[in-house]
C-alpha cells in the first residue's frame, strides 16, 4: 500500500475513532460519575475529539484544492491540540486520578490515547506538502487557550463541570489549598492555578515547534 492509501485509511479511523469516544463518553457519563451527559462537552478531551473528527472529516470529503491548504493548516493545530490531550492525560490525570475517578475505560482509551496516536502517526506519514509558518505556530495556542478562558469564566460562575465541582481538571482549580499563585503540600495541588496554565500553554507551543520541525525536514 502507498502512503496515501495509508494515510486515507488513518484519517478514516482518526475520524470514526474521535466520534465514538465521543459518544461513548456521552453515553456512558452517568456511570462515570458525570451528570447531566452533555457536561463532558465542557472538557478539553472531547472538545479536542471534535475538531481533530471534524477536520479530518473535512479533509476527507475536500475536493478544492486552495480549502484543502487551508484545512492541512488547521490540521497541524488541531494535531497539537489532541496531541495535549494524550500526554496530559497518560502523565497527569491519570496517574493522579483519586478513587472516585477510573482512568482506563474504553471511552478514554479512545479519547485519550486511540485519537491521539492515530492523528500523531497520520501527521508524519501524510505528505502532502504544507508551509508552517511562526504564525501558524503561535495560531497552535488559540484552541488550548480559548478553552482555558472558557473553563476560567465557567470556574467564575460556579458552574458544575458535571462532576459536582465548579473545575474541569484539578490543575484548573484555582479554589484550590494552592490557590492561584501559592504551592501547597496537599496532593494533587501541588501548584497554583497561575502555574499550571504557564506549563499548559508551554507544553502546547514546544509541541507545535516539534511538530513544525518535523514537517520542514520532511519538505
Amino acid at each position: 500500500m502507498t502512503r496515501q492509501r495509508i494515510s486515507f485509511l488513518l484519517k478514516i479511523a482518526t475520524f470514526l475513532s474521535a466520534f465514538f469516544g465521543v459518544s461513548l463518553s456521552l453515553v456512558f457519563a452517568k456511570r462515570e460519575g458525570y451528570f447531566p451527559y452533555h457536561k463532558r462537552l465542557l472538557y478539553f478531551t472531547d472538545q479536542s475529539n471534535l475538531w481533530i473528527g471534524v477536520l479530518f472529516l473535512s479533509l476527507l470529503l475536500c475536493r478544492n484544492p486552495s480549502w484543502k491548504k487551508r484545512l492541512y493548516l488547521l490540521k497541524y493545530i488541531f494535531t497539537v491540540s489532541i496531541t495535549v490531550t494524550g500526554l496530559v492525560f497518560c502523565c497527569l490525570l491519570a496517574p493522579f486520578a483519586d478513587e472516585s475517578y477510573t482512568p482506563w475505560t474504553l471511552c478514554n482509551l479512545f479519547t485519550h490515547v486511540f485519537t491521539p496516536l492515530l492523528a500523531i502517526v497520520d501527521f508524519f506519514l501524510d505528505d502532502y506538502p504544507i508551509f508552517i509558518s511562526k504564525t501558524a505556530v503561535f495560531a497552535s495556542l488559540l484552541p488550548p487557550f480559548c478553552y482555558l478562558v472558557e473553563a476560567l469564566l465557567l470556574e467564575t460562575f460556579y458552574v458544575d463541570f458535571g462532576r459536582g465541582v465548579p473545575y474541569p481538571y484539578f490543575f484548573l482549580n484555582y479554589r484550590s489549598p494552592a490557590g492561584v499563585f501559592g504551592f501547597s503540600g496537599e496532593y494533587p495541588f501541588f501548584l497554583g492555578a497561575f502555574y499550571w496554565l504557564i506549563l499548559f500553554l508551554l507544553l502546547v507551543l514546544g509541541l507545535a515547534v516539534f511538530f513544525a520541525r518535523q514537517k520542514k525536514k520532511r519538505r
